[in-house]
């Protein structure tokens, strides 16, 4: 091999096992501190041993000065007792005789000195791998123009001196991308913690979100609640206990980080329905919109969770409720029908509706075109359909208003959806 290729093997030679290394610190996350120096140090005395059997040729010169690379990155690592093993290796094996290791061992010693001065003074890693191949350096050409051995042959001071600079170049880069291997594998670790944090807030937001509809619900009927008129409270104070009861749940579920679950039960669906519109109808009469009710007059049993899809058909309703403007004639519809063993639930408004660009967001998490919205209605509703083994579609046309289809399965059938 030429310079040149001598140069690039032996980097790819030192390279290799620390790659190795990086990957396997990636591989398993979760390896105790004491593990992950053990492998460390295996790492550093393997790639010393492939670099000098594999390296060591006519350019010998370079094997020995890019090993010490290893060195300095055991310093950096604060392994000292590695790297003064590593140090005693390479001078015994480059020196001919006991007594030129002394002589050579005196950068190192340098090197040593420096480290710990470093340690108390925290001054920058790179100060450390300047001096010490500075003082690497200097000795190393007094050591080659008093003893002539096996690392300088036919080698003249040009040459010398390029080998010697390349190799300041390829020391500081092996620093660099070690350093940023281990802050890849720390960007992964923390991009993980910060996922789990994520999951933690959009729980908080989706408790922030569904506890907006109760309270909603309360403070409605409590404004129009006139505590002298005996039929009315006996008429409110049941729904307001209802949604007090339902708030209460909404929080016990949502204290889980994960998806809420799901209480599957046989229900009429009908039942639920018509116990969701009592609870709006107010509301709804509040802004002046008419409600249209064609459900079917019969039973219609599913397995799926009450309180659940009560929240999703009071967020639908919810959103159906605000997108209409009070001074128009507005009007929902609400309507089911039974195709191929599945339960469709259709609510239809003349609202604002919603564009297409927005329609093909509407089911992402925090999206929303709301001022004060959260943008997770209709992200949760999704989530508790789907839960069902069902689907939810929005279709809408923009100034003219939007259709909703719950797409449940009939009890029974809940593997056909």
């Amino acid at each position: 091999m030429n310079l040149f290729e001598t140069l690039f093997f032996n980097l790819i030679l030192i390279l290799f096992p620390l790659l190795i290394y990086i990957l396997f610190l990636e591989a398993l996350k979760n390896i105790s501190k004491k593990t992950k120096n053990l492998l460390f140090d295996l790492i550093l005395l393997s790639s010393m041993f492939i670099v000098y059997e594999y390296g060591n040729n006519n350019y010998s010169i370079i094997s020995f000065l890019s090993l010490n690379s290893l060195i300095l990155i055991a310093y950096l690592k604060h392994r000292v007792f590695i790297a003064n093993i590593l140090a005693f290796l390479l001078l015994t094996l480059y020196s001919n005789n006991f007594s030129n290791i002394f002589l050579m061992a005196f950068p190192y010693l340098i090197l040593l000195f420096i480290y710990y001065i470093k340690e108390k003074k925290q001054f920058n890693d790179f100060y450390l791998i300047d001096l010490f191949l500075v003082f690497q350096y200097i000795f190393f050409i007094i050591w080659l123009l008093l003893f002539n051995n096996q690392l300088y042959i036919s080698l003249n001071f040009y040459i010398t001196l390029f080998i010697m600079i390349f190799n300041y170049l390829i020391v500081h880069i092996i620093y660099l991308l070690y350093a940023l291997g281990e802050s890849i594998i720390k960007y992964n670790i923390n991009y993980k913690a910060l996922k789990h944090d994520q999951q933690i807030k959009l729980s908080l937001f989706k408790i922030t979100h569904e506890i907006k509809n109760p309270i909603a619900v309360i403070k409605a009927y409590l404004d129009m609640l006139d505590v002298n008129d005996k039929t009315q409270v006996a008429k409110y104070i049941p729904i307001i206990q209802s949604e007090i009861n339902r708030l209460l749940n909404l929080l016990q579920d949502f204290l889980l980080v994960n998806k809420a679950n799901i209480a599957f039960d046989l229900m009429d669906i009908n039942l639920l329905i018509e116990d969701v519109l009592k609870q709006q109808i107010p509301l709804i009469k509040n802004k002046n919109i008419k409600l249209e009710n064609h459900l079917i007059d019969d039973e219609i049993y599913i397995n799926g969770d009450y309180q659940r899809l009560s929240q999703v058909i009071i967020n639908i309703l919810k959103n159906s409720i605000e997108a209409i403007d009070s001074q128009n004639n507005g009007l929902i519809k609400i309507k089911n029908n039974i195709k191929n063993d599945n339960l469709n639930i259709i609510i239809e408004d003349n609202g604002s509706g919603i564009s297409n660009k927005n329609l093909k967001k509407i089911k992402e998490p925090f999206y929303t075109t709301k001022n004060r919205g959260t943008g997770l209605g209709v992200s949760l509703s999704d989530e508790i359909i789907k839960a069902h083994n069902g689907s939810l579609l929005y279709e809408s046309v923009l100034g003219k208003g939007t259709k909703v289809t719950i797409k449940l399965p009939l009890y029974g059938k809940e593997n056909i959806c």
